[in-house]
């Protein structure tokens, strides 16, 4: 683990202490009471990916809990059913702390447990709360029912900088001698940011030898983003009469999810395209398979049937109207 953690620079430059995090003077105040006390409230850290999340969660973790067998580290979005919540969270619960003041139970990727794990949590917040506390990160506060969002003391982690970002990863570039253009870095930075996460992978990936590439934006831009342009320009066409190759819209797409499937992010997708102006046939598509993504089997699958369901609707709109509307 640690030559992965010497290897890996979003793991090398992980911030390992609460003062090293970018945090306004209240929240900072309040963890570092708690890390004095040795003790928490149930916690939820929601916001954008690569916002440090995860990290401040760590942070309490290694600084509140004396013994590893006191701490469970589950990722919400690989262990989503009721049964992680019958057969490993209450067994871990069930005994009392063996070092700490009390157990945690860390779920990253909270939002992504199944509406049932979130429901049947509720009592287990409350029968174990003498024993154990929460700490969980999600990107989407609003997947997390309210009545379960109400058991826990809420943080919204703060868009950091470009001028920050950059200047972290000048540090990092300079400490690793890679030799870098300005324009290069600010390149990657502008196209991902505020994904801290994603910046310093994309760095690291892009490095040869001790000199970073020279970059153009289309071969960094997320995928997510060129997805979500090829559906506009989609719409658009069929808005304007143009010719509409579905074919290829669909062989595209599917061929940067295939590209990217271990980390294609559907749901900021599905709510990009919703924020953007896509008519409202498209919307309702939008909607529709946004609302049962967490239940699909193949996630693949179920965003291409949306595109297709976006055409249908489209074209008989347009046929049954014979106008054009843009939202």
């Amino acid at each position: 683990m640690d030559d992965l953690a010497n290897t890996l620079w979003i793991e090398k430059y992980r911030p390992k202490k609460l003062e090293d995090l970018v945090l306004d003077k209240d929240k900072k105040n309040f963890f570092q009471a708690c890390i004095a006390k040795r003790e928490i409230p149930n916690l939820l850290f929601v916001g954008n990916p690569g916002s440090g999340k995860t990290t401040l969660a760590r942070i309490l973790c290694d600084e509140i809990i004396d013994s590893e067998m006191d701490l469970l580290i589950l990722n919400g979005s690989d262990q989503t059913g009721i049964d992680t919540v019958r057969n490993i969270i209450i067994n871990f619960l069930s005994s009392p702390a063996f070092g700490s003041k009390h157990k945690i139970v860390f779920i990253d990727e909270f939002d992504y447990m199944s509406g049932n794990a979130h429901a049947s949590l509720r009592h287990i917040f409350e029968k174990y709360y003498e024993s154990g506390r929460f700490i969980c990160t999600g990107n989407y506060k609003s997947k997390i029912e309210p009545a379960l969002i109400s058991r826990f003391q809420v943080f919204e982690m703060n868009r950091l900088s470009n001028d920050y970002i950059l200047k972290f990863c000048k540090k990092i570039l300079d400490n690793e001698k890679i030799e870098y253009k300005d324009e290069s870095l600010n390149l990657v930075i502008e196209a991902l940011s505020p994904d801290v996460r994603k910046i310093i992978n994309v760095l690291q990936q892009n490095c040869k030898g001790n000199k970073l590439i020279n970059l153009d934006k289309n071969s960094i831009l997320k995928n997510e983003k060129k997805i979500i342009a090829l559906i506009v320009k989609m719409c658009d066409d069929i808005i304007n009469k143009q010719d509409v190759n579905v074919n290829k819209i669909v062989s595209d797409i599917d061929l940067l999810i295939n590209n990217n499937v271990q980390d294609m992010d559907y749901i900021s997708i599905y709510e990009e395209l919703f924020k953007s102006q896509i008519p409202l046939w498209a919307k309702i598509a939008v909607n529709k398979y946004c609302n049962s993504h967490q239940s699909c089997a193949i996630p693949d699958i179920h965003f291409i049937a949306m595109v297709w369901e976006i055409v249908q609707n489209g074209v008989r709109f347009e046929k049954e109207f014979n106008i054009s509307h843009t939202n």
